[in-house]
């Protein structure tokens, strides 16, 4: 059921060029960095049976440095606006640092374990929907949506990497909004920057959401 919920989502989003077909367009590819990082609540995905139901758990996270590359339409509208779905590849997850484990829920007594250097990669196929408008020449602020497809989610524990099973994955699909900002040369180069924050738990021992900045720079043909 959820893929099938994410493939009419998918057909939904993709005939928007064609119901603004006849409007002026351009299709362009943008490339860029990837800063990404989880919001962690409770154990996480905890795949190694680390922690009690019965404990606290608090992570410390650094950002994980990816990439991305992208495809996109964009139909110009009335007003000075402007739609574009596209679609995109990217690496999301978080790198670890310690985890603070409280032994009762309520405790303040608790022990910090190093997972320096481990690290989550979830390759996903997002396809991202912007409203943007041209306040000045060239500046296009936005506002947006995306609905992913996660590909695979990988652990890299102690040197190793390993896939993780479906038992600890909530949901293959994610879903999430974003905000950021273009701004446009003449000749179809752009610079852009945008922030996204996922809304789907993606794991079933806790609460794990994605959140990401991109930047990027990207022509228009």
């Amino acid at each position: 059921m959820k893929m099938k919920n994410f493939f009419l989502s998918l057909m939904l989003l993709l005939l928007v060029p064609v119901v603004y077909g006849q409007r002026k367009a351009h299709f362009g590819l943008r490339a860029g960095l990837t800063f990404a990082d989880l919001i962690i609540d409770g154990r996480g995905f905890d795949t190694g049976n680390r922690f009690s139901s019965n404990t606290r758990t608090d992570y410390s996270t650094d950002v994980l440095v990816t990439g991305h590359i992208d495809g996109f339409v964009e139909i110009a509208l009335p007003h000075k606006f402007y739609l574009e779905p596209g679609i995109s590849f990217t690496v999301l997850g978080t790198e670890y640092n310690y985890v603070k484990i409280y032994n009762k829920r309520h405790s303040s007594v608790n022990r910090d374990y190093s997972y320096e250097g481990d690290k989550v990669l979830i390759s996903q196929l997002n396809f991202p929907i912007w409203l943007k408008y041209n306040v000045i020449a060239g500046l296009r602020p936005k506002i947006g949506t995306y609905i992913g497809y996660i590909a695979t989610i990988k652990e890299k524990r102690d040197g190793y990497t390993y896939t993780m099973k479906d038992k600890y994955r909530n949901s293959d699909i994610d879903f999430g909004v974003g905000a950021g900002v273009e701004y446009h040369l003449p000749f179809g180069l752009f610079f852009d920057v945008n922030c996204n924050v996922g809304i789907i738990n993606l794991s079933t021992r806790g609460e794990v959401n994605n959140i990401f900045l991109q930047t990027g720079v990207g022509y228009k043909f």
